[in-house]
C-alpha cells in the first residue's frame, strides 16, 4: 500500500510525497513487459510470442521507463482517492526516483480548490447609508425632465445667464500671439451651470453671435498648484451660436406627456419621489453588500489557484472579443483580473459559509419568488429557463447569507440628506 505525506503550501496548493513499496512495482513491471511483448516484432518469432526473458534483456531500459511512468501515475491516483483530493490543474512532478530500499518515491505539487477556514463571519460593526429624498431633489429631477423636452431657440441678442453658447477658444501668449496646438473648437457651454470655468463664463455675458473678444483667466496667488499660482492665461473667444431653452409648463399636459397614467403635478411628484427612493435605496444596498463582501474576504483570507483565474478570464475574453474583436487579449485579461479573483473568492467563501451555517435555498423560496411575479408571461419564462432559475437561487442564497451576517452584527445607519 502506498504511503502519502501531504504538505499544505497554501490554501490551494499541496505537495504530495508518495512512496510506493517495491513489492507493488513488480506487477506493474510485468504489465509493461507484456505490453512491449505485444507491440514489438522480433525476427524469428511471431508477433507477441517472443520469450519474456528476451524482451527483458532487449528492452530493459524501455520497460523501466514505462514502469516508472505507470507506477507514478498509479500511486498518484491512489493518493488522490485515499485523501479525497480534487486537482484543479495539471500536477507538477518535482521528483520521481527510487530510494535505497527500491521503493518508488514521487514528489508532486498540485493545485486544489481552495480550502477555507472561516475566521470571522459575524460580530461586525457595519454602516449602511440611508438617503433622505428632499423636495429640492424632486424639483431638480422634474426640471431635468422638462429640459429634456425643452424647445431650443436661437437668440439674436446678447448672451445672458442660462443661455447655451457654442464658441471657439484660442489660447494666447502674454503678447497676444496664438499658441500652436491650444485651439479648442465648438465648445458647448450653458452659462452659469458651472461645468466650464465660472470666471471665463462671466466674460462671455453680453457678447453676441459672431463677436470676438479677448478674455483672461487669473489664478489666485494661493492656488494649490504652485505652477499656476498668480498666473494669467489669455484667450481669444469667438461666439458661433447663442441659444436658449424654452421649458414646457409644469402642468397636467406635461404630466400626461411624461406618463399617461399620471393625472396631476402632485401625482408626478409622488412618482418621481418613489423612483428616487428606490434608486438610492438600491445604490445603498449594493454598496453595503459590496462592503460586506470585501470585509468577509479580508477577515477570511485564502488564495485562488491560478488555473481557476485563467479559466474565468478565458470566458471573459471570449465574451468581450465577441463584442469588440479589435481589443487585445492581454489587455482584457489585465483589466478583468481583479474582478475575476474577487468573484471567484466570493463564490467559494459563500459556499463555505452556507455549508457551515446550513444555509440553503429551499423549494418554497423559489415558489415565493415566482408567486410574487405579477406578469404571467415573465413567470413562464423563469419556469422554462433553468439558467434564470439558477440566477434566482444565487440571489436568494446571497440574501440569506447577508441576512445571517447582518442579524449577527451591529449595523448603524448613516443618514444622508440629498439637497
Amino acid at each position: 500500500m502506498i504511503k502519502t505525506e501531504i504538505e499544505n503550501l497554501s490554501t490551494c496548493r499541496k505537495k504530495l510525497s508518495i512512496t510506493m513499496p517495491k513489492e507493488e512495482l513488480e506487477p506493474i513491471r510485468e504489465k509493461q513487459i507484456k505490453r512491449i511483448q505485444k507491440e514489438v516484432q522480433i525476427p524469428g518469432f511471431r508477433k507477441g510470442r517472443a520469450p519474456k526473458q528476451f524482451i527483458k534483456k532487449q528492452y530493459g531500459q524501455l520497460i523501466e521507463a514505462y514502469m516508472l511512468e505507470a507506477a507514478a501515475e498509479e500511486s498518484f491516483k491512489q493518493a488522490l482517492a485515499e485523501h479525497d483530493i480534487a486537482v484543479v490543474d495539471q500536477p507538477e512532478a518535482k521528483k520521481i526516483e527510487f530510494n535505497d530500499e527500491g521503493d518508488l518515491v514521487s514528489v508532486i505539487e498540485i493545485d486544489t480548490y481552495p480550502e477555507i477556514e472561516l475566521n470571522k463571519i459575524t460580530g461586525f460593526e457595519l454602516t449602511r447609508d440611508k438617503y433622505v429624498i428632499t423636495d429640492k431633489l424632486v424639483d431638480e429631477t422634474i426640471d431635468k425632465m422638462r429640459r429634456e423636452k425643452a424647445e431650443i431657440r436661437t437668440v439674436e441678442g446678447a448672451i445672458e445667464e442660462g443661455h447655451l453658447v457654442l464658441f471657439d477658444l484660442q489660447e494666447l501668449d502674454a503678447s497676444g500671439v496664438p499658441i500652436v496646438g491650444k485651439k479648442y473648437n465648438d465648445l458647448n457651454v450653458k452659462i452659469g451651470e458651472g461645468r466650464f470655468d465660472a470666471e471665463l463664463e462671466k466674460q462671455l455675458i453680453g457678447l453676441k453671435s459672431g463677436e470676438e473678444k479677448q478674455i483672461i483667466k487669473q489664478y489666485p496667488d494661493d492656488f494649490p498648484q504652485k505652477d499656476y499660482a498668480g498666473k494669467k492665461e489669455y484667450y481669444q473667444v469667438k461666439i458661433k451660436k447663442v441659444q436658449e431653452e424654452i421649458l414646457p409648463e409644469l402642468n397636467e399636459e406635461f404630466v400626461a406627456e411624461v406618463d399617461e397614467n399620471l393625472k396631476t403635478v402632485d401625482d408626478l411628484r409622488k412618482e418621481v419621489r418613489g423612483r428616487l427612493e428606490l434608486e438610492y435605496r438600491m445604490e445603498s444596498e449594493n454598496r453595503f453588500a459590496s462592503d460586506l463582501t470585501q470585509k468577509l474576504l479580508e477577515e477570511n483570507a485564502f488564495e485562488i489557484p491560478e488555473a481557476l483565474i485563467e479559466n474565468y478570464l478565458d470566458h471573459v475574453v471570449q465574451d468581450v472579443k465577441r463584442r469588440d474583436p479589435k481589443l487585445k487579449e492581454d489587455d482584457i485579461r489585465q483589466h478583468y483580473r481583479h474582478e475575476a479573483e474577487f468573484t471567484l473568492k466570493w463564490h467559494y467563501l459563500k459556499e463555505k459559509i452556507a455549508e457551515e451555517q446550513k444555509i440553503k435555498v429551499e423549494e418554497e423560496d423559489i415558489n415565493k419568488f415566482l408567486d410574487e411575479l405579477k406578469d404571467e408571461k415573465i413567470r413562464e419564462l423563469y419556469e422554462s429557463s433553468p439558467q434564470l432559475l439558477d440566477r434566482v437561487k444565487e440571489d436568494i442564497l446571497n440574501r440569506k447569507i447577508s441576512d445571517y451576517i447582518v442579524n449577527n452584527s451591529k449595523v448603524k445607519e448613516n443618514e444622508i440628506k440629498l439637497d
